[in-house]
């Protein structure tokens, strides 16, 4: 297959699989789940348990940055089990033909200055916090002028120029962790890597367009999420 879709469950309270409304049939769609008895239709479902990783936000995060781990296609979409695929993804993929990975603004906040705060709300300490601010002022980086970028989907081409942005992530997702666990949040420093080493060389896109492709759902329901 040169395209793929892959997702991920984890976790006793898992996501719902949903089916895709739309098949393309050059299109490879993966899960990758710790539940032996997940199954599908359409999906390929990969058994892993990452027994050795307690934090399920991490077993997120080392699948979503290890897509070519998965499948060997050119094209790759990564997206979280909330979304649901609604219309043929190939007008999604033709992008990749002119860069090589293409990123979602943020629906409601547009810098990370204004993302890390809500972050404490959602169990980030402050000292993991002041972290990202100490390496902000070492790289010389205004954290108001990093554009914020939503991680729930995003594309990536299958080259070393896509490998070395997901091995990047995941590099700065351990050191400004802790414990030997990675930080809480993947989509600050995927917007902070874009913006240092990546700016203007990959494609942003707005709300609207994951709408176009995509229905989204609030996390364990059938309730749609406008965002």
């Amino acid at each position: 297959m040169k395209h793929a879709v892959i997702t991920y469950i984890f976790g006793k309270n898992k996501e719902i699989l949903r089916e895709p409304k739309v098949i393309d049939s050059d299109v490879e769609y993966i899960c990758v789940t710790d539940q032996k008895s997940l199954s599908s239709k359409n999906w390929k479902i990969i058994y892993e348990p990452m027994d050795n990783i307690e934090s399920l936000r991490d077993r997120f995060a080392y699948v979503k940055y290890n897509p070519f781990k998965y499948t060997n296609a050119e094209k790759i979409c990564v997206m979280d089990s909330t979304l649901e695929i609604k219309s043929s993804l190939m007008p999604l993929f033709s992008i990749l033909d002119y860069t090589d990975g293409v990123f979602k603004k943020h629906s409601i906040r547009k810098t990370l200055a204004e993302e890390l705060p809500v972050w404490r709300g959602r169990g980030l300490r402050n000292n993991l916090i002041q972290k990202f601010y100490y390496m902000a002022k070492h790289d010389g980086v205004n954290l108001d002028d990093v554009q914020l970028i939503e991680s729930c989907m995003f594309l990536i081409r299958n080259n070393d120029y896509g490998k070395e942005l997901c091995s990047t992530v995941l590099n700065y997702m351990k050191f400004l962790g802790n414990d030997n666990n990675l930080i809480i949040t993947n989509q600050c420093p995927l917007s902070y890597i874009l913006h240092l080493y990546y700016k203007n060389e990959f494609t942003l896109v707005g709300i609207n367009f994951q709408k176009h492709f995509f229905n989204r759902y609030e996390h364990n329901c059938n309730k749609i999420n406008r965002t």
